[in-house]
């Protein structure tokens, strides 16, 4: 008797589970996704709906063209603050220095002697600074703005 008992309550919690599933799957199945139409972009600037001088109430604005792509502005300010090109190399420093490769050399050359090899304008630490390197491994850095040598790196550690 025990045993019927336990089958019958076991077949009508199989009976509510069942409809439960039922009719959740239904109410499932009957929401559909709402579909957006695509704004038609060719009546971007027709504003024959609008009346002229009522003030603008939609709170909808339309977007046309790739929304993912960078603005024009985004896209150049991410380029004058990227420091690295595509290839790899530093990109050239902004801005006008106002002393010349020469008077760098000369500023570096009256604190250190020996034969430059090489000067090139760098943008260090959003400074530009000239980077005189001589033949016996020392690179001086010196502020392309004021001429004064900012320090001294040796080919050592």
């Amino acid at each position: 008797m025990k045993i019927n008992r336990f089958i019958v309550l076991a077949a009508i919690a199989l009976l509510i589970v069942g409809a439960m599933g039922f009719i959740s799957y239904k109410g499932f199945a009957q929401v559909s996704t709402p579909t957006m139409q695509a704004p038609d972009c060719s009546q971007q600037d027709d504003n024959s709906a609008e009346v002229e001088g009522a003030p603008d109430t939609d709170n909808v604005d339309l977007q046309c063209g790739d929304q993912n792509a960078p603005d024009e502005q985004e896209a150049k300010g991410a380029e004058s603050l990227d420091a690295e090109s595509t290839d790899g190399q530093e990109s050239v420093p902004q801005g006008t220095p106002a002393i010349s490769a020469d008077q760098a050399q000369q500023a570096a050359l009256a604190v250190h002697s020996g034969t430059v090899i090489k000067t090139e304008l760098d943008n260090e630490n959003s400074k530009l600074v000239y980077s005189v390197e001589f033949n016996d491994g020392v690179d001086m850095k010196v502020d392309a703005m004021n001429g004064a040598v900012l320090g001294t790196e040796t080919g050592q550690n």
